[in-house]
């Protein structure tokens, strides 16, 4: 088991921040305000509670 509870995800794109709990996989895509038409968020792991 994970010695962690939480990870926080971060955008690359525009910088939204999402806490999931450490089973609960990457959040959904959603719409990034910064990308063109609308695209999807790029998450990635930003830190480990």
């Amino acid at each position: 088991m994970a010695s962690y509870k939480y990870i926080e995800y971060m955008c690359r794109v525009c910088g939204t921040k999402k806490t999931m709990t450490a089973t609960g996989g990457r959040p959904l895509p959603g719409k990034c305000p910064k990308k063109s038409n609308g695209g999807p968020h790029s998450w990635m792991v930003n830190r480990k509670k």
